[in-house]
């Protein structure tokens, strides 16, 4: 016979023969609250189900999947459920160093029954997965933190996703609206542009150079798209015109890694010379490369200092755009050349790189740089 005592637990008894079992068995809502806590930092409220409540357990166990010590990258959080209207399903607040938040009831499907299939969750709950992927990527800042939710590297999807949240890029995809707007605007530099496609293997070594970058300046206003082209006469190209940056597939083929994150990182460079130096900074930048304008020129610009003031050949050759682009990339992987070349150009960057560093200061906003 089997006696079942509902209270705050349950409590059954089986009594077999002579021998008497006593099994806890713990209410299986309470142990997914527990586990949530316990392993994650996240408390859930009453508004949420018992089922709700293992969807978002299996999304957490699904990211942090290859992780076998997640408390040190997680900030603590208190999720509840409204049936009001949130601009895209997350409201997240942060009080005393916790994650306050709260996500519409409609990131769940509309009250029907769910399979069991973990996998088949996902694809059907990937609002809420979006949003725990936000609430955990605004606070990643690692490349072995992007690793985590990225699992193998193999699922598209959250690959899409890292680099939305973390960077504010999206892919130019064929057949679209927006391949074809910018298309229409890279016609009249450079002709026809065969766009291709980039492998889960190249976003990810993208992204591990991106990383790089101070955290306020992995989104960078007007840097919307990437592009990949399938072939053209340059390894990457800025286009400000139509806010992407785009990468040919022989960038992917470069053997020399210092050479291939050169690239890389003078190309997003191009973007911060744009919207995260304001005019003062620029003509101050000018100035230390000796960079005067000359209309009959070229390149609309000449210079007073010799070729060893600067890191490469590029960075002599056109303009302080381009000087500037070549510095940075040399600033994060080949620090001591640029030094070398010249300490003052160091300095700059060295000072832009830290007075951005903690977010607090807005694009083209950035003043009293000591530029000696």
């Amino acid at each position: 016979m089997i006696r079942v005592i509902k209270h705050t637990f349950v409590l059954s008894i089986l009594i077999v023969q002579s021998s008497c079992y006593v099994f806890l068995i713990q209410n299986p809502r309470k142990v997914l609250f527990s586990q949530l806590q316990h392993k994650y930092s996240v408390n859930i409220d009453a508004t949420w189900t018992e089922e709700q409540a293992r969807i978002l357990l299996n999304i957490y166990e699904s990211i942090y999947q290859q992780s076998s010590n997640t408390t040190q990258e997680i900030t603590p959080s208190v999720w509840k459920i409204s049936n009001e209207t949130i601009n895209e399903n997350v409201l997240i607040e942060t009080v005393d160093n916790v994650n306050h938040i709260t996500i519409s009831s409609n990131v769940f499907s509309n009250g029907e029954s769910l399979t069991n299939n973990t996998q088949d969750e996902f694809l059907y709950n990937k609002r809420l997965f979006q949003v725990v992927a936000q609430v955990i990527t605004e606070n990643w800042t690692n490349i072995d933190a992007v690793k985590l939710i990225l699992k193998d590297g193999t699922d598209r999807y959250a690959i899409e996703l890292v680099l939305k949240e973390m960077y504010g890029l999206s892919l130019v995809l064929t057949d679209t609206p927006e391949a074809e707007k910018i298309r229409q605007k890279l016609r009249k530099y450079v002709g026809e542009v065969e766009i291709s496609q980039f492998t889960n293997q190249e976003l990810m070594m993208l992204m591990s150079i991106y990383e790089k970058f101070p955290v306020a300046l992995h989104k960078i206003p007007k840097l919307k798209y990437l592009l990949c082209s399938q072939k053209a006469p340059y390894a990457g190209s800025a286009w400000i015109v139509a806010d992407c940056v785009e990468y040919t597939k022989q960038t992917f083929r470069i053997k020399n890694p210092k050479e291939f994150q050169r690239i890389i990182l003078h190309e997003k460079a191009h973007f911060l010379w744009e919207y995260a130096l304001n005019g003062k900074l620029r003509k101050a930048w000018s100035e230390l490369g000796g960079w005067q304008k000359d209309s009959k020129n070229r390149f609309g610009w000449t210079k007073t200092k010799s070729r060893k003031e600067f890191v490469t050949d590029y960075a002599y050759a056109k303009n302080p755009n381009e000087d500037w682009a070549e510095s940075v990339a040399y600033y994060i992987i080949h620090p001591n050349k640029l030094r070398l070349s010249s300490n003052v150009k160091y300095e700059f960057i060295d000072q832009v790189m830290h007075l951005y560093s903690d977010g607090s200061i807005p694009f083209k906003r950035l003043q009293n740089l000591n530029t000696r």
